[in-house]
C-alpha cells in the first residue's frame, strides 16, 4: 500500500510511503491487537489525507495545464499573424526590387540597390525581434506554470520527504493551532549528492515513528516536527545522530564520509526564521 501511495501520483505520495512503511515497522515491534487496531485508524486517517492532496495536485494540475494551453495558442496565433504581416512585407519589397526602374548611372544604381537591401534588412531584423519575443513569452508562461505547479507538490523528489513548502505548512497549522511545534535539525554543513541525500533520509526516517514528519528542509538539512516534548526530543537526539553520520557508499564504489550536527529548534514562524542561522545550541555532533 505505501508503495503504491508513494507511485501513484509522486508529487504527492512520497511522505505517505514514507509514513506507511514506519508504521509498519512500529508492527512488527509490537502487533497486539491494540497497536493493529490503532494502525488500521492511522492507516484510514493517512489514506483520506491522501485522498485529499492527491485530487486537489491533480485538479490544480489539469488548471493549469488548461490555463498554459490557452496562454500557448494565443501567443501562437499572434506570431502566426506576425508572421503573414511580414511575409507579406517581403512579398511587396520583392515586387518592387523586380519592377523598380534602375538607373544606368553606376552610383545612382548602386544607391537604389542599397535603399532596398535596407528596406529587405529592416523587416527581417523586426520579424528576427517579434519572433525572439514571442518565444520569451512563451518560455515565461511555461516557467509561470511550472512555478504553479510545484507549489502544490509536497514532496521532495530526491528523497520522498516531505519537502520544505508542506513542513511550514504543517509548523504553522501547529502554531495556529496553540500548539508549540518541536523541531529537530540535522544539519550535514554542506550540499551533498542526490544519491546522498536519499540514503540519509531512509536512515534518518527509520529512527522516527510514522507520526513523526520527516522534511528535507534544504540541500543539507533535514528537519523532523516531532511529535512529543522537547526533553525527550533531545534523547533522541544522542540515538540518532550517531546513525545518521559515518560512511555512505556511492553507486560507483566511492565511500562519502558525512558529519552531522543536530539541534532543537524554537517551533512557529521565529523557529522558520531561526533555521537560516547557525544553530544556537547544538545537541549532538559527530563525524
Amino acid at each position: 500500500m505505501a508503495e503504491c501511495l508513494g507511485s501513484a501520483c509522486p508529487p504527492v505520495g512520497g511522505p505517505y510511503q514514507h509514513r506507511l512503511s514506519r508504521l509498519e515497522k512500529r508492527l512488527a515491534f509490537d502487533s497486539s491487537q491494540e497497536a493493529v487496531e490503532e494502525s488500521c485508524e492511522e492507516v484510514a486517517r493517512q489514506l483520506k489525507d491522501y485522498s485529499a492532496k492527491a485530487s486537489a495536485y491533480l485538479r490544480s494540475h489539469g488548471v493549469e495545464l488548461r490555463r498554459a494551453v490557452a496562454g500557448l495558442d494565443e501567443i501562437v496565433r499572434g506570431l502566426a499573424q506576425r508572421h503573414d504581416f511580414y511575409a507579406a512585407r517581403l512579398h511587396q519589397l520583392a515586387a518592387q526590387m523586380e519592377t523598380a526602374p534602375y538607373p544606368g548611372d553606376p552610383l545612382r544604381f548602386s544607391e537604389a540597390v542599397a535603399l532596398q537591401s535596407a528596406g529587405l534588412k529592416t523587416c527581417v531584423d523586426s520579424m528576427f525581434h517579434e519572433s525572439q519575443s514571442m518565444v520569451a513569452r512563451m518560455r515565461e508562461e511555461l516557467g509561470m506554470v511550472e512555478k504553479r505547479l510545484a507549489e502544490s507538490e509536497i514532496t521532495d523528489p530526491i528523497t520522498g520527504l516531505t519537502n520544505q513548502r508542506e513542513m511550514e505548512r504543517r509548523i504553522r497549522e501547529e502554531t495556529e493551532a496553540g500548539k508549540s511545534p518541536v523541531l529537530i535539525r540535522f544539519d550535514l554543513g554542506d550540499a551533498i549528492p542526490d544519491q546522498v541525500a536519499r540514503q540519509v533520509g531512509a536512515r534518518i526516517g527509520s529512527q522516527f515513528r510514522y507520526n513523526d514528519l520527516v522534511c528535507r528542509w534544504s540541500d543539507h538539512e533535514f528537519l523532523v516536527l516531532f511529535q512529543s516534548s522537547p526533553e525527550i526530543a533531545r534523547t533522541r537526539l544522542g540515538q540518532v545522530v550517531p546513525w545518521v553520520a559515518g560512511r555512505y557508499q556511492l553507486d560507483n564504489g566511492e565511500i562519502a564520509n558525512i558529519r552531522v550536527e543536530a539541534s532543537l529548534v524554537d517551533g512557529g514562524m521565529e523557529g522558520l526564521e531561526a533555521l537560516a542561522e547557525p544553530p544556537t545550541e547544538p545537541v549532538a555532533f559527530s563525524a
